[in-house]
């Protein structure tokens, strides 16, 4: 089914106002480099999650270059009806939604609305960066199918930072938010647990026992809320000197081992990323088979360093979307889309 049917992009990125129409659930986003292809599947992307599937990335940096503020629509096939979604953001990240008519209020509301997952060559850093990028991966997972971790996840957030604010400014009040953090321990900890179960099950199906893939997910801290607060009671003279809070979700590290060897650290270049794929691939069919809504698949421009054999096992995984819409630069790289939309994007 062709779940997108239509995005506009207003002073995102490179692109100072342009829509897109899409007519097929598969569509090939062809071009050279710099011409907005991956502008374009960010974009998708960032209607679905509202976030980039760069890394950290501030509002100012999205939009267009002189500009303050940013805009993305998108049109969506509901099957009995269609929907608009509308994100305006500025660059100080003030950001309004709506659906339909109607303004959103809540970030987790929106992101129930639309599902994608996006397959980007970044995503060796999952496996390969700093425990951010594994605690990023899982947050921006488990967020958008279960909505109870978004609101712990956000509220423990909120409280971590006005906790570390008091570390300096004053460092009497720093007891006052520890309540706050302590109340979401146990559903973020326990998600993060079921989900690293999960990925590591779904990694293992999908490469039919070719590999031993673990994910070990042991918080150096108490998972429930009484004892949590001890702990926080006795990490305060060593954070106040240190002047911010050292224990808890926000320092939590996955550890992805293949073979019993930890992939960060022993993995070759190569096995780092074709397991950085097969993560990615788990998550797919994991936002597949959990979420109520179709899936949208984004791929940029991943499959050109594939073997044959694994190009066609992630080529048959993203098969099972509802839309698929790939990026190339190159010709000679293009396989073959029997009835696939074909936009041509230039520099």
């Amino acid at each position: 089914m062709i779940v997108l049917l239509e995005i506009e992009l207003d002073r995102f990125r490179n692109y100072s106002r342009k829509r897109f129409d899409f007519s097929s659930d598969c569509v090939l986003l062809c071009g050279p480099n710099g011409s907005g292809k991956t502008n374009l599947l960010e974009a998708v992307s960032y209607l679905s999650v509202l976030r980039s599937f760069r890394g950290h990335v501030q509002s100012r940096e999205l939009c267009a270059c002189g500009e303050s503020v940013f805009s993305l629509s998108a049109l969506l096939d509901k099957g009995t009806y269609r929907e608009r979604l509308r994100i305006v953001e500025s660059r100080s990240g003030k950001r309004e939604l709506k659906i339909g008519e109607a303004a959103v209020l809540r970030s987790s509301e929106f992101i129930r609305e639309f599902r994608s997952v996006a397959f980007v060559p970044e995503d060796k850093f999952i496996v390969s960066g700093s425990s951010g990028h594994r605690r990023r991966f899982f947050d921006m997972l488990i967020s958008t199918l279960d909505p109870l971790y978004l609101t712990a996840l956000m509220r423990y957030s909120r409280a971590l930072a006005q906790r570390n604010r008091a570390f300096k400014s004053n460092p009497q009040s720093v007891r006052f938010f520890e309540p706050e953090l302590a109340e979401h321990i146990g559903v973020i900890c326990s998600a993060r647990h079921d989900f690293s179960r999960r990925i590591a099950a779904e990694f293992n199906r999908i490469s039919g026992g070719k590999y031993d893939f673990a994910i070990s997910y042991a918080p150096e801290y108490p998972e429930e809320k009484a004892a949590f607060l001890e702990h926080l009671q006795k990490m305060r003279p060593r954070e106040t000197e240190r002047c911010c809070t050292l224990c808890g979700p926000h320092r939590d590290e996955f550890v992805f081992s293949l073979d019993g060897r930890e992939l960060r650290v022993f993995g070759s270049t190569g096995q780092i990323g074709i397991a950085a794929l097969l993560v990615k691939m788990a998550e797919f069919e994991l936002v597949r088979s959990l979420a109520k809504l179709p899936v949208v698949a984004l791929i940029d421009d991943v499959t050109g360093d594939l073997d044959a054999s694994n190009r066609a096992l992630f080529l048959d995984i993203v098969r099972t979307a509802d839309q698929r819409i790939f990026t190339f630069s190159r010709e000679e790289t293009i396989p073959h889309f029997d009835d696939a939309q074909r936009i041509e994007l230039r520099a």
